[in-house]
């Protein structure tokens, strides 16, 4: 199970993510973040992806390995900083888009998450009537 947290929108509904790495963020980040509207970072890792082929065909071309390898090593770190930051980047949307945070909960699925809150909002309620 993991730790998802749920936010809720007052027109849009609810919304849950997981905390901790992504791996689907990691091994596909340039198309994850666009596909999830994350256009600040998607130009980032476009800018980063284009340096670490450039600085690798050149470097290879010039014959300076240490120079390539750096920008292999900046190619195998792009994957990792999106898996660390990706939960962060959808949280701050979420946020920009209205949504606040109403609860952390263990759960199967993110769709479980929500019914777990929607189930204790519910119970809140009813004590407070």
């Amino acid at each position: 199970m993991q730790v998802y947290r749920v936010y809720h929108h007052p027109t849009q509904g609810y919304a849950a993510i997981t905390s901790g790495f992504n791996w689907s963020a990691a091994m596909m980040n340039l198309f994850w973040t666009m596909s999830n509207s994350l256009w600040g970072p998607s130009f980032l890792l476009l800018i980063g992806w284009i340096a670490c082929i450039a600085g690798i065909v050149t470097a290879g071309r010039m014959n300076l390995q240490m120079l390539a390898l750096t920008f292999v090593a900046l190619g195998v770190l792009l994957p990792l900083w999106s898996g660390m930051s990706a939960m962060g980047w959808q949280e701050k949307q979420l946020k920009k888009k209205g949504f606040n945070l109403v609860n952390k909960v263990r759960a199967k699925s993110g769709n479980g998450a929500i019914h777990t809150t929607r189930q204790k909002a519910g119970n809140k309620k009813q004590d407070s009537a």
